[in-house]
């Protein structure tokens, strides 16, 4: 009998180290029973919609632009940073395969309902900080007519940070695009994955593109570009 080829494990990539009691660290250790979010999540995600707001808005006219896309640009990378550097990554690594087999089903309902079903398998921590960041991201996706920030394009950025794939595994790199599909349905169909909503029309445009000034936002989340880890400074003698 033919001998089934071995599959190489989800290996995690190789993380940076810090010396810190936030970041790198395990996700229940950061939430409790009052607080099932961590509060850097909570901050950068309040900071992000605020900047968006103004910017459909724009009710300030002195409201300082190129200032905004800057901040937000470091709020974005510091919340991506922050999911990129837990031990074990938002998305178990258990339920990748399952998740990649459900992106495969051709009729959208039997794979909504499948990718809900998914979900449900989550950590009840993983599960509630997914949920939350999931409907930011919908949120912010839909003023996608200002920003560009469309949940296409929000998943391209996000995915590989909540799922941190190995893209040394070439098996990884063949399935890139059904993982990506797989975050993008998250975000455009929250409100039936985690709300108990109605399936939203999955065909409608999502915007037409910005004014000049909004096409920076965009770079905010281009897909993320560690810095090297923060070197402790040393304390002046007193």
């Amino acid at each position: 009998p033919k001998s089934s080829k071995a599959t190489k494990p989800l290996y995690p990539p190789t993380r940076r180290t810090w010396d810190s009691n936030y970041f790198g660290v395990p996700l229940q250790n950061l939430v409790s029973s009052e607080r099932p979010i961590p509060l850097f999540i909570e901050k950068c995600v309040a900071y992000i919609e605020r900047i968006v707001k103004a910017l459909c808005v724009l009710v300030d006219p002195g409201l300082d632009l190129v200032v905004m896309d800057v901040a937000v640009n470091a709020v974005a990378g510091a919340l991506k940073a922050f999911f990129a550097d837990l031990p074990d990554p938002l998305i178990p690594y258990p339920l990748h395969p399952e998740l990649v087999e459900a992106a495969k089903i051709v009729d959208y309902m039997e794979r909504l309902q499948v990718l809900r079903e998914i979900v449900n398998k989550f950590p009840p921590v993983n599960y509630l900080v997914f949920k939350y960041i999931i409907t930011h991201l919908n949120r912010v996706s839909q003023q996608s007519k200002t920003t560009l920030m469309t949940a296409d394009n929000l998943s391209i950025c996000f995915w590989p940070t909540l799922m941190r794939p190995d893209f040394e595994n070439p098996e990884t790199l063949s399935t890139t695009k059904l993982s990506q599909a797989v975050v993008e349905d998250f975000i455009r169909q929250s409100h039936y994955f985690f709300y108990g909503g109605e399936v939203a029309d999955s065909s409608s445009s999502e915007g037409t593109p910005p004014p000049h000034h909004c096409h920076s936002m965009v770079e905010a989340l281009l897909p993320l570009q560690l810095p090297p880890p923060l070197l402790e400074t040393p304390t002046p003698p007193l």
